[in-house]
């Protein structure tokens, strides 16, 4: 066996849609834009890589994603923009995490909830709530993606 590690990421904080934006536009706000840019400072501190990092195709998570992987020191060509994790659900999800190639280690996933935090629920077995901008650490020991389930879960850590 081997560990396997998944990040799920709230995207930050949003402008309102209203009669502006259809939801799937949305831009990050102000704050947002802070928020993003200091994960990603904060995360390069704490020495954290990803093999890959998937995001919704949602402007929201776009651009997070984006500023999280800038401050990585990533170049924008890193990141998967995957339809599936936007107005999905948690089984859509899982079946994604399953496909990832076996080469991967460590997945970052941008999303939305209450998909991301029903995901960080259902593979924790714990209510986990999760704010914008947040991100859950999950560590399984399993040799294939596709193995991934609470049963195997050997780290569970909030990093915002």
């Amino acid at each position: 066996m081997s560990l396997k590690s998944l990040y799920l990421l709230r995207h930050a904080k949003a402008v309102e849609g209203g009669i502006l934006y259809e939801d799937k536009d949305r831009p990050l706000s102000e704050k947002g834009l802070k928020d993003a840019r200091r994960l990603g400072e904060n995360l390069l501190k704490k020495s954290f890589r990803f093999d890959r990092i998937l995001t919704s195709p949602a402007m929201r998570t776009i651009e997070t994603a984006q500023l999280v992987a800038k401050g990585l020191g990533y170049k924008k060509n890193n990141i998967t923009i995957e339809g599936h994790l936007y107005s999905s659900n948690v089984e859509a999800i899982l079946n994604l995490i399953a496909s990832t190639a076996n080469k991967i280690n460590s997945l970052l996933i941008v999303g939305h909830n209450p998909e991301i935090s029903g995901l960080a629920s259902y593979l924790s077995g714990k209510s986990i709530s999760m704010d914008t901008c947040s991100v859950v650490e999950l560590i399984f020991e399993i040799k294939d993606w596709d193995g991934i389930n609470k049963n195997n879960l050997v780290k569970l850590n909030l990093l915002n």
